[in-house]
C-alpha cells in the first residue's frame, strides 16, 4: 500500500499529518482507471477525511501515489468536476466544493429539457412520474401542515381565482400552489426532486391552459386539494390529487395529439427557437 498524504487547505498541508493516515488511497487495479480515482475521492467525502474548500493533491502527486498515469488522473479530476464534486481553479488546483444540490438539479433539467425537445411524448412519461409525487406531496402536507401553510394555500387559491381570464396567471399561481404543497409535506427529499422537475411541469401547463374550461376546471380542483389538506385527511388529500393529475394528463395527451396534426409540437415560437438552439449547441459538443 502507497504512503497517505494530507489534503491541503490551499494555504499549506503540504506536510504529512501528524499521526494521521489517508490509508483508503490505493493503486488502482482497474481497467478504465480514472474510475477508481473517483471511487477512491468520493470514499474520502463520504468518511469525511475530505472537507469543503480543501484542496486536493496536486495532478502529479495523485498520480505517483496511486501509481498510474497523469493523463487518468485528469480524466478523473474531469468527471469529479462535471459531477459538480470539485471545482478546478486554474493555476490553483483542485479544491473540494461547498456541497449541495444544485449541480446535480441542474444537469437533471438540463437533460429532461433536452430531451423533450427531441421527443415531447416524454412529456407524458414526466406526467406519469409527476402523478405519483404529487400524490405523496398531497398526504403528506394533510398529514404535516402548519397554520402558516394553509395561510399561503388559501391566498394562492385566490390569486388562482381572481386570475381565471388570464392563462399565464393561473399556470404561475397554480404552480406556486404545488411548491407551498411540497413545503407543507416538510420532506426535503420530495421537495428536491419536485424542484428538479418544476421547469418542465410549467412547460407542461402551459401546453394545457389554453384548451376552453381548464383554467376553472383547475380552479376547481385545487379548491377540493386545499379542502382536503385543511381537514387533515392525508386519504382525502391524495385522491384529490390523483382526480386533478388524471384530468391534466387526459388534456396533456389530447394537446400533444393536436400537435402532432399541427407538425410543430404544439410549442410556442419563442420554445421551438430555444429547442433548435439547445439541439444546435448539442452537436458542437
Amino acid at each position: 500500500m502507497v504512503p497517505a498524504f494530507p489534503f491541503s487547505t490551499g494555504v499549506q498541508r503540504s506536510a504529512l499529518r501528524a499521526g494521521e493516515t489517508l490509508g483508503v488511497l490505493r493503486p488502482v487495479k482497474k481497467t478504465r482507471l480514472y474510475e477508481d480515482v473517483v471511487a477512491q475521492i468520493q470514499r474520502l467525502v463520504r468518511t469525511k477525511k475530505l472537507s469543503p474548500g480543501e484542496k486536493l493533491p496536486s495532478e502529479r502527486e495523485l498520480a505517483v501515489t496511486l501509481g498510474i498515469g497523469r493523463p487518468s488522473v485528469r480524466e478523473a479530476l474531469r468527471t469529479l468536476d462535471s459531477m459538480g464534486l470539485i471545482e478546478v481553479r486554474s493555476g490553483q488546483g483542485a479544491f473540494l466544493r461547498n456541497l449541495s444540490l444544485d449541480p446535480y438539479l441542474a444537469s437533471i433539467r438540463e437533460s429532461l429539457a433536452f430531451l423533450l425537445d427531441v421527443r415531447e411524448e416524454a412529456l407524458l412519461e414526466l406526467w406519469e412520474v409527476r402523478q405519483g409525487l404529487e400524490e405523496q406531496i398531497a398526504r403528506l402536507a394533510a398529514r404535516n401542515r402548519e397554520a402558516r401553510d394553509l395561510e399561503r394555500l388559501r391566498g394562492l387559491t385566490r390569486e388562482m381565482e381572481r386570475g381565471l381570464g388570464a392563462p399565464e396567471e393561473v399556470v404561475r399561481s397554480g404552480m406556486a400552489f404545488h411548491r407551498a404543497l411540497c413545503g407543507a409535506a416538510r420532506n426535503a427529499v420530495l421537495l428536491t426532486v419536485w424542484e428538479a422537475i418544476a421547469g418542465l411541469v410549467e412547460k407542461s401547463q402551459r401546453r394545457i391552459v389554453g384548451v376552453p374550461g381548464q383554467p376553472r376546471e383547475a380552479f376547481a380542483k385545487h379548491e377540493a386539494l386545499l379542502a382536503a389538506v385543511e381537514a387533515g385527511d392525508p386519504e382525502g388529500a391524495g385522491r384529490a390529487m390523483r382526480e386533478h393529475m388524471e384530468a391534466e394528463g387526459e388534456l396533456l395527451r389530447k394537446a400533444l395529439a393536436s400537435a402532432r396534426r399541427n407538425g410543430h409540437g404544439g410549442r410556442s415560437a419563442p420554445e421551438r427557437k430555444e429547442g433548435r438552439t439547445r439541439r444546435r449547441a448539442a452537436k458542437a459538443v
